[in-house]
């Protein structure tokens, strides 16, 4: 969404439809390295990197943060081990378990196994298909 790259169309699509967004706070970090990742890689220019970074702080703004807490990284530690799933994977897929305690969440990724990691829990996949 923060650069133009395979799914970003998609995925700003779904964010105009959708609720409030939320997110573990490592999403954050995860987002700034992929920026950081991208220009050292030459993919974006400078000034890419630098309305990218704006763009994620105004975004930012309006995500419903899950905090860390011993309780997730307990959830996240046996999402990991049930999927054999990549450890900020896992966090993620922990959090939006306990979003979802209280709402109805439709969970956006690329990632084939985060995905059907969370179609096994019972979410609505953004996009439908990859």
């Amino acid at each position: 969404m923060l650069v133009s790259e395979i799914g970003s169309e998609e995925m700003h699509a779904a964010h105009l439809d959708a609720g409030p967004l939320l997110c573990v706070g490592l999403g954050f970090v995860e987002a700034t390295s992929a920026l950081a990742r991208m220009r050292k890689g030459r993919e974006i220019t400078t000034a890419q990197l630098r309305d990218s970074r704006a763009e994620l702080e105004q975004l930012w703004k309006w995500v419903n943060v899950h905090a860390t807490s011993e309780a997730l990284i307990d959830r996240a530690a046996r999402v990991a081990r049930e999927d054999a799933l990549r450890a900020y994977d896992a966090v993620h897929l922990a959090a939006a378990v306990s979003f979802a305690q209280t709402e109805t969440l439709e969970f956006a990724c690329w990632d084939r196994e985060l995905r059907e990691a969370a179609k096994k829990r019972g979410f609505t996949l953004v996009p439908e298909s990859i």
